[in-house]
C-alpha cells in the first residue's frame, strides 16, 4: 500500500524523547508511528472479535500489564518450597 504524509502535533518534550530512543535503536519516527497505529487498529480488532464472540474483556495483553493482572495473595514461592521440602521427606522416609 502506498504511503501517505501526515502532520503530528505533539508535545516537544516528548518529541525530543521519542527522537532519540528513534536514533538510539535505529529506526525512524514514521515506522514508530506506523507500527503504534498497526497495534491499536488489532488492538480495537481484537477486542470486537472478543465482544462478538461472547468473551467480554479479555485479559491484559501486554507484559507490563500481566504481573499487574495477576491476583495477590498466594505466597508461591513459599507453597513451591513447602512441596519440595514434602517431596524431600518422602524420598528420605523412602516412600517416593
Amino acid at each position: 500500500m502506498a504511503k501517505k504524509k501526515l502532520t503530528l502535533s505533539v508535545s516537544g518534550d516528548l518529541l525530543e524523547e521519542v527522537k532519540l530512543i528513534a536514533r538510539r535503536e535505529g529506526v525512524s519516527l514514521s515506522g514508530i508511528v506506523e507500527e503504534y497505529f498497526e497495534y491499536f487498529i488489532s488492538a480495537k480488532w481484537i477486542d470486537a472479535l472478543a465482544e462478538e464472540l461472547g468473551l467480554g474483556v479479555l485479559e491484559p495483553t501486554t507484559e507490563f500489564e500481566v504481573p499487574a493482572s495477576r491476583p495477590i495473595g498466594l505466597d508461591s514461592a513459599r507453597i513451591v518450597r513447602e512441596l519440595r521440602n514434602s517431596r524431600a521427606e518422602a524420598i528420605t522416609r523412602g516412600g517416593g
